[in-house]
C-alpha cells in the first residue's frame, strides 16, 4: 500500500461527515484525479466498498479500513535486504524525489543507525548497477543514468516474483478439483506428436490457461462466439490444436466452441511460435484494433512508470486475448473468479500493483468496474512475462532468417529449438534482410547469404539440418558463450579484482590459514561479514573446490555485501586436502549479481584450467602483472 493510500484512510477515519474529492485533494497535495484513483485501489485491496462515494462527497467503513491496515502493518520490511528493497521502490517506483530518513524510519519501524547502514550497504549490494544513494540534509535521493535506474528497479521487481509464476504446484494448488498432471502429460505428448518445441515456461503458461478455460467451461461459462469464418491455414497447426481440443472434450465431456478454439490457437502460437510474423495480423482478426491499441497503450504506461518492458509478443498475444474477455465479463458483471488471488496479492506485492495500474486505466477507458480476482488475472500475465524475460536473459538471442518460405520457416524454427532451446532464445523470424536492423542479437541463422555484412555472428544454415549442420552451430553458439563469459571478466575486471585483495606468496602452509588470511581482508573492507569465513569452510568441507593447481572456494548463500575476487598466488604451493595449489580465487558474491556468477565461475575455470596460465600467475608479484596476464589470454580467445 502506497503513503499516500494510508494517509487517505486515516483522513477519512478522522471525519464522520462526508468528504469532497477537493478537500480530500488540498488536504493531500495531489490531484483530483489521483483521488479517485486512490479509491479505487483501496477498495481493489480491499475486495469490497470500503470508501463509498456519494454526491456529497466519500465516506468510509472504519472496520474494513482498520482490518486493511492491520494486515499492511503485518507486511513491514523485517530485512535490511527488504528495506532496501522498499527504499529503491519508493524512489523509483512511486517516483518520489528523495525521502525523508525519518520518516522512514517511522515507517519501517527501525533507528536512524540502523537506516544508515542499510543505505551503506546499498551502495556497495548495487553497486555494479552504478547507481549512489546520497543522503543529504536527512534525505535519502538515488543518483544515476535513466538506464541503470531502470536496470535496478527491473531487478527489485524480478527478485520478487521469485518464480511465483512459473510453477505448475500453484496451478494444482489453485485448481485442485482438476486433474493438472494429466492435462500437462496430454499437452506435452500432442506437442511432441507434432513436433513443436514447447519449453517450460510456455508449458506452464498453457497449461494455466487451459485449466482456466476448463474451469470456465465445466461451470458454464463460455466466451463470446465471434470470427466464425476464421481458418487455421497451416494443416499441421490445425491438426495440432483439434488434437488438443478433442483430447480435452473427450477427458471433461465439454465442447470448445469456435472462439475457444481461436484462443487455444493463439496460445500455442505464442508459446510455440510467437516469432513467426504471421501471428499479430492473426490476433487482430481476433480481437480487433481497438483492444491491440489499448494493449500497446498500456504497455507503454507501464514501462514509462514502472520500468518494466512489456512490448513483446509473449506478453501481447495473450494479454490482447484475456484483455477482449475481460472487458465483456465487466460489461456484463460477470467476473472470473481466481484461486490465486491470496497468495500472489501478499507474495508479489509490487506486480500486483502494476496489475491494478492497469486496472484502472481499462477501468477508466471502458468506464467498467474491474474486481480483485480479476486484478489478479492481470497480475498473472505480467509476473508470468516476468518470469519468462528471467528464464530467456541468460540465452544467447538469435534471429532466423528465412525469407519467403513460411511452412519450412516453422519447421526450421521447432528443430533449431528442440536441438538448442536451453541456449538460444530465437527472438525473431524475420523474411526481409532490411529488418535484421531493428533487432539486437547474439548471431544469425539464415538459409541464405546476407548481402551486407553485419557485426554479429551469421552462419549460413541448409532448410534441413543435417548432423554436421548441428554440430557447426552448437560450435558457434561454444564460442559466443565463451567469449560473453570473457567479456564479463574484461569489462567487469575492476569491479571483481582489486589491488588490496591480492596476496603474494603468503608465509602459510594449509588451506585454513590462507582462507583465514583473506577473509580477514574482506571482513577488514567491510566487503562480508563475520560468519564468511565459516560459510566458505563450511562449502570446502562439503566438497573440495581445487582442481589441478586451483582453488575457487566460496560460499553456499550469496550474502557478501559486495561482489568480489580475493586472490592469492604461491609460487611453492599451499596444501588444500590432498593436493597443493598455485592460486587461489576466493570468490565472495552478492545476491544483485547473482545472475552473473555462474557465467563468472565458468569463466574463471576455464581461464585457469589452462596449464600455461596457472604457471605463469603463480609467478606473478603485483596485481598489475596478474591484470596484463588475464587481458592478454581474454584477447586471445576473442580472435580465436
Amino acid at each position: 500500500m502506497k503513503k499516500q493510500h494510508v494517509e487517505l484512510i486515516n483522513y477519512l477515519c478522522n471525519h464522520k461527515n462526508p468528504i469532497t474529492s477537493k478537500e480530500l485533494s488540498n488536504a493531500l497535495n495531489v490531484s483530483i484525479r489521483s483521488i479517485k484513483n486512490y479509491v479505487n485501489s483501496l477498495n481493489i485491496l480491499a475486495n469490497e466498498q470500503m470508501i463509498v462515494s456519494s454526491n456529497n462527497g466519500y465516506t468510509i467503513h472504519k472496520m474494513i479500513a482498520a482490518k486493511l491496515l492491520e494486515n499492511e502493518e503485518t507486511q513491514i520490511p523485517q530485512t535490511s535486504e527488504e528495506r532496501s528493497f522498499y527504499i529503491i521502490k519508493q524512489l523509483l517506483v512511486m517516483h518520489s524525489s528523495h525521502l525523508d530518513l525519518f520518516d522512514l524510519c517511522d515507517l519501517l519501524f527501525v533507528s536512524y543507525s540502523t537506516l544508515k547502514n542499510d543505505i551503506s550497504k546499498m551502495n556497495k549490494a548495487f553497486s555494479n548497477f552504478h547507481v549512489e544513494f546520497v543522503i543529504e540534509n536527512d534525505t535519502i535521493r538515488i543518483l544515476g543514468s535513466e538506464k541503470n535506474k531502470r536496470k535496478l528497479v527491473s531487478y527489485v521487481i524480478y527478485e520478487e516474483t521469485n518464480n511465483r509464476f512459473m510453477n505448475s504446484d500453484i496451478i494444482k494448488d489453485s485448481f485442485d478439483t482438476l486433474p493438472i498432471d494429466r492435462i500437462n502429460s496430454t499437452i506435452r505428448s500432442i506437442f511432441e506428436k507434432y513436433n513443436y518445441y514447447i519449453n517450460e515456461f510456455a508449458n506452464i503458461n498453457l497449461l494455466l490457461h487451459f485449466a482456466i478455460i476448463i474451469d470456465r467451461i465445466k461451470d458454464g461459462n463460455y466466451v463470446n462466439i465471434q470470427n466464425e469464418d476464421f481458418v487455421i491455414e497451416n494443416e499441421n497447426e490445425r491438426a495440432l490444436v483439434s488434437d488438443l481440443c478433442n483430447a480435452f472434450e473427450e477427458e471433461f465431456s465439454i465442447t470448445f466452441n469456435n472462439s475457444e478454439r481461436y484462443e487455444i490457437y493463439m496460445l500455442f502460437k505464442t508459446n510455440a511460435n510467437y516469432s513467426l510474423p504471421s501471428s499479430q495480423e492473426t490476433l487482430r482478426k481476433i480481437v480487433g484494433s481497438e483492444i491491440i491499441e489499448q494493449a500497446l497503450h498500456i504497455v507503454e504506461k507501464v514501462n514509462d512508470f514502472y520500468y518494466i518492458n512489456l512490448d513483446n509478443e509473449n506478453f501481447l498475444t495473450p494479454f490482447a486475448l484475456h484483455l477482449k474477455n475481460l472487458v465483456l465479463r465487466a460489461q456484463n458483471q460477470t467476473y472470473t473468479k481466481n484461486p490465486m488471488t491470496q497468495s500472489i496479492k501478499t507474495s508479489c506485492p509490487t506486480v500486483y500493483d502494476i496489475a491494478i495500474y492497469i486496472s484502472l486505466e481499462l477501468m477508466e477507458h471502458y468506464n467498467i468496474h474491474i474486481n480483485e480476482d480479476e486484478v489478479t488475472f492481470l497480475a498473472l500475465h505480467v509476473g508470468a512475462e516476468i518470469e519468462r524475460q528471467k528464464t530467456n536473459d541468460s540465452k544467447l538471442k538469435c534471429v532466423l532468417f528465412c525469407p519467403d518460405y513460411m511452412k519450412i520457416s516453422t519447421q526450421i524454427y521447432n528443430q533449431l529449438l528442440i536441438e538448442f532451446g536451453n541456449q538460444i532464445d530465437i527472438i525473431k523470424t524475420i523474411t526481409v534482410e532490411e529488418d535484421l536492423k531493428k533487432y539486437s542479437f547474439d548471431f544469425c541463422l539464415t538459409v541464405i547469404k546476407l548481402h551486407e555484412k553485419i557485426h554479429q555472428d551469421v552462419l549460413l544454415i541448409p532448410p534441413f539440418l543435417q548432423a554436421h549442420d548441428k554440430a557447426e552451430i552448437y560450435n558457434l553458439i561454444t564460442k559466443i558463450s565463451n567469449n560473453r563469459k570473457n567479456q564479463i571478466l574484461k569489462h567487469q575486471f575492476h569491479q571483481f579484482f582489486s589491488k588490496e585483495l591480492f596476496l603474494e606468496n603468503p608465509k602459510v602452509d594449509t588451506k585454513e590459514e590462507v582462507l583465514h588470511m583473506m577473509t580477514e581482508k574482506l571482513v577488514d573492507l567491510n566487503l562480508v561479514d563475520e560468519s564468511f569465513e565459516e560459510k566458505v569452510l563450511t562449502r570446502e568441507n562439503a566438497a573440495a573446490t581445487a582442481f589441478g593447481n586451483i582453488a575457487i572456494p566460496h560460499a553456499m548463500k550469496m550474502e557478501a555485501l559486495k561482489t568480489c575476487i580475493s586472490l592469492c598466488v604461491s609460487k611453492k604451493g599451499i596444501r588444500w586436502g590432498s593436493q597443493s595449489v598455485n592460486v587461489i580465487l576466493l570468490v565472495a558474491i552478492n545476491k544483485a549479481d547473482k545472475s552473473i556468477f555462474h557465467e563468472l565461475y565458468e569463466a574463471l575455470v576455464a581461464l585457469f584450467s589452462k596449464e600455461e596460465v596457472v604457471n605463469q600467475v603463480k609467478e606473478c608479484t603485483t596485481f598489475q602483472n596478474f591484470k596484463n596476464l588475464v587481458f592478454e589470454y581474454i584477447n586471445m580467445d576473442d580472435e580465436e
